[in-house]
């Protein structure tokens, strides 16, 4: 058993797939089938059930997940320790959307490569909706997410932003936008409820948009679409498919907003709190935990 094994064995794990494990790690697929059957001939446990719809992984997995991740995090430590100038090292795994890239991540990590220049940062982008599942598996150290309401104590979580959300109508010309175009006030809402929304298709923001929703007009609204990613619903609106309700930072980011009518919900919906998210124990990590004092540092 070796960090290289354990390294590709944290990859299958995310994404119960060799294939995809391969293209991450840049190896054939035999050589990660290869890779797991021997660490499971060295265990003397299955890490995987196989069958025609994918893979599971076995308890046997789920807890060597736990001393994976936990033997590489001491490596990083004893690197540091031993670092020729005693420098921190390292690999980062951050995954976030586009958006996010833009907007938060530039001056976070421009501090932190200012403060370890020898950790080597790998950025993934994607839907954020997917932040909280990729560091739960452990194919991302770190993502920045939005805070939902309960969040578990197996999470850290550390603020960067805070976004109100708006509501967004077509400009374009198209009969969405003929039909609410002059209204306002209770006339725009009885309009709203018939009209086509396009909503988030999973994630914090589609629960705290669903229940907006349904208190606002005693039920669901006519849905056009459900989405993954705000970027991608702020272009659908742009183009007259539908309306939607949308955080501020992701409208003002798009380079859209001169084909919406952006409409301040005031207090009717709570701010969008975006912030890093890590497993508790991975803060131990000294590249994760150099990552949430920077952050710390901004904050104040």
């Amino acid at each position: 058993m070796d960090l290289k094994s354990l390294q590709i064995f944290l990859s299958v794990n995310s994404s119960l797939s060799f294939t995809r494990t391969a293209s991450e790690q840049h190896l054939s697929v035999s050589a990660v089938s290869r890779c797991i059957q021997r660490l499971e001939e060295e265990l003397g446990e299955g890490l995987f059930d196989r069958n025609r719809r994918g893979m599971t992984a076995t308890s046997a997995a789920r807890r060597l997940q736990v001393v994976a991740e936990r033997m590489l995090s001491d490596w990083r430590s004893l690197q540091e320790f031993l670092g020729d100038d005693g420098s921190l090292q390292g690999e980062l795994r951050i995954f976030c959307s586009v958006t996010a890239t833009h907007r938060l991540l530039s001056p976070l990590l421009a501090a932190y490569r200012e403060a370890f220049p020898r950790v080597q940062i790998l950025l993934q982008t994607g839907d954020q909706a997917d932040g909280f599942e990729r560091v739960r598996r452990g194919s991302s150290d770190v993502a920045v997410v939005a805070r939902p309401e309960g969040l578990s104590e197996n999470f850290a979580f550390a603020p960067l932003a805070s976004t109100p959300m708006c509501l967004c109508m077509p400009l374009v010309d198209c009969a969405l936008r003929d039909s609410l175009h002059g209204q306002r006030g209770k006339a725009l809402w009885n309009l709203l409820r018939d009209v086509p929304w396009v909503l988030p298709a999973r994630g914090v923001s589609k629960e705290l948009i669903d229940q907006w929703l349904r208190g606002r007009f005693s039920g669901q609204p006519a849905v056009y679409a459900r989405v993954a990613g705000h970027e991608a619903i702020v272009a659908m609106v742009s183009l007259g498919l539908g309306v939607a309700v949308l955080p501020r930072l992701v409208v003002d980011a798009s380079g859209l907003e001169e084909n919406l009518h952006v409409m301040d919900l005031g207090h009717e919906l709570p701010e969008f709190e975006i912030g890093l998210c890590a497993r508790q124990p991975r803060l131990m990590d000294p590249v994760i935990q150099g990552l949430w004092k920077v952050a710390q540092g901004l904050e104040d």
